[in-house]
């Protein structure tokens, strides 16, 4: 781990440019555990590596652009497709707040239900009302 310690800023900074957990334990020769361990030690490590994710995911969706621009053959378009649906799905994962689909309002409403129950409503005053008109005449 003091390894790591020396090297923290380059590990966040991999991070942040695309190298992922497994590539950056490799390259800095340390177990899952380990580095877990290492992220967890200082408290303000936790929210550099969660900024770190962050420029990652603006990183690779940006590069979305990129690939679309450069698309001239209509024989990549498929592939490069596929290249921007996963850094977008990857983006949407890593930074969900800005890259992640927004979800619908929670709320149903029918305006069928309601309609009923207005129409109700009026044809219980105007039976009200005709009684009352009808009791008057008698």
């Amino acid at each position: 781990m003091a390894r790591m310690d020396l090297v923290e800023i380059d590990v966040f900074e991999d991070i942040a440019t695309g190298m992922t957990v497994a590539n950056v334990q490799k390259k800095y020769q340390c177990s899952t555990r380990i580095f877990y361990e290492w992220l967890g030690k200082k408290p303000d490590r936790q929210d550099t590596y969660e900024a770190a994710k962050k420029m990652f995911a603006q990183t690779i969706a940006e590069e979305t652009l990129s690939i679309a621009d450069s698309t001239i053959d209509p024989g990549e378009a498929a592939i490069n497709k596929v290249r921007i649906d996963a850094r977008r799905w990857l983006a949407g994962k890593v930074a969900p707040d800005v890259y992640g689909d927004k979800a619908g309002p929670q709320i149903n409403i029918t305006l069928q239900s309601e309609h009923l129950q207005a129409l109700k409503e009026v044809t219980i005053e105007n039976s009200v009302l005709a009684d009352r008109r009808g009791s008057r005449d008698d």
